[in-house]
């Protein structure tokens, strides 16, 4: 598989900033182990305890940001305004001394209200395996990544290269299609067709799954049955490829 950029988010409830020498220090965990994803489109993904042994031992270069924004930079491993640490079989920790810009004033101000209480992290997949439809990732590489804090993190964003994975894999598996899928593009449709607008993360989902549909529909996969025929894998389909037309206007 190319090694492409991934993102993934944590709910956390450990992250802060605390006044010390003068200068104000952010703490949190980046990157949690053993915590199974959210739904990927019919797959969930675990990162496995050590997966960030070796990439932290080759003291990566990676930047600490707001929302994944180069031009919000709050730190840097290279310069050491960064520190990343593993906690054995639990994460990676974040730890970063603070510039005196705007930006990281408002992010102290934006923590202690608890209106950011999450953080995201970008990597590429080094070394991974599949247990059915949990994609565990046993190794990744964050040189050149970064550790962001995040406002509202985005359905994870997973490659084109690993949907592509995924789908394989599924279709080998004789996977089948979620009707919880079915009814939110159902009612997505529905939203569209009304001219109403979609909220954040259900128009971002179903881009999702429409780029998962399209990576299947290149590949030539069948959509496999589903309880007694193809009638639900067919409507799902015809749903989805309406909503490419239809989200894009989003």
């Amino acid at each position: 598989m190319t090694r492409t950029l991934e993102r993934r988010a944590f709910a956390l409830t450990d992250m802060q900033v605390r006044a010390a020498g003068g200068r104000n220090t952010f703490t949190g965990r980046a990157v949690v182990y053993g915590q199974i994803s959210d739904d990927l489109g019919g797959w969930r993904e675990r990162i496995e305890p050590g997966a960030a042994t070796r990439t932290l031992g080759r003291n990566p270069d990676v930047r600490f940001l707001i929302n994944h924004d180069a031009n919000l930079l709050l730190g840097r491993t290279v310069s050491g305004t960064l520190r990343l640490a593993e906690a054995e079989g639990a994460g990676v920790d974040v730890e970063a001394d603070l510039p005196d810009t705007t930006a990281a004033r408002d992010l102290t101000v934006l923590m202690e209200r608890r209106d950011i209480t999450q953080m995201s992290f970008g990597f590429w997949v080094d070394s991974d395996s599949w247990d059915g439809n949990l994609h565990r990732v046993h190794e990744f590489d964050l040189d050149g990544g970064d550790v962001s804090v995040v406002t509202f993190p985005a359905y994870p964003q997973t490659s084109a290269d690993l949907r592509a994975a995924a789908a394989a894999r599924l279709a080998g598996m004789g996977g089948q299609p979620d009707t919880g899928d079915v009814e939110l593009l159902t009612r997505a449709l529905t939203h569209l067709r009304q001219g109403r607008t979609l909220p954040g993360a259900t128009a971002e989902q179903i881009r999702q799954a429409v780029d998962a549909l399209s990576t299947l529909l290149t590949a030539g996969t069948p959509a496999p049955p589903v309880d007694g025929g193809h009638e639900l894998s067919r409507s799902r389909r015809r749903r989805e490829l309406e909503l490419m037309e239809l989200v894009s206007r989003t």
